[in-house]
């Protein structure tokens, strides 16, 4: 309950700074773990991807807001990051974004599918691979991410 209260309360602040900053907050996290607490923050960059120097000035201004209003109690690490380039789907608004992009769709029967996203129109997404092109209802997706290209 203690860790809900501290993300909600960070989230508000957190949303505030990535929108002045131009990004958007993809996830956060505050939990115990091995090597102590981590409040882990993960930025996006809407109209593209997240540089160093992005997390660097987001880091800095939430820094700021956690010292003003002392949240947490006790000693933690403060982590921002971007999700990475084989960032999850998570919605109708990722498989738009990145269409074009080579993704890993696995479906809640359990078919696995490689390929690039065609499209994304009325919770269908199109992902064609070498055996054609596969429309999948986003409902039946239990997991996507997109693929590291070389």
């Amino acid at each position: 309950m203690f860790e809900e209260m501290i993300v909600e309360k960070v989230r508000k602040e957190a949303e505030r700074i990535a929108e002045k900053q131009g990004l958007e907050i993809f996830d956060i996290q505050y939990r115990r773990e091995s090597r102590g607490w981590v409040l882990r923050v993960v930025i996006d960059n809407p109209v593209g991807y997240v540089s160093v120097r992005d997390c660097e000035l987001f880091s800095r201004e939430l820094e700021r807001f956690l010292d003003r209003e002392d949240l947490i109690e006790h000693s933690y690490t403060l982590e921002v990051s971007s999700p990475g380039l084989d960032r999850p789907l998570r919605g109708p608004k990722d498989y738009q974004r990145f269409t074009g992009k080579l993704a890993k769709i696995i479906t809640k029967d359990g078919k696995t599918f490689i390929g690039r996203i065609e499209s994304f129109v009325d919770g269908i997404v199109t992902i064609s691979d070498e055996k054609g092109k596969h429309e999948i209802d986003i409902e039946d997706v239990r997991k996507a991410n997109l693929e590291i290209e070389f």
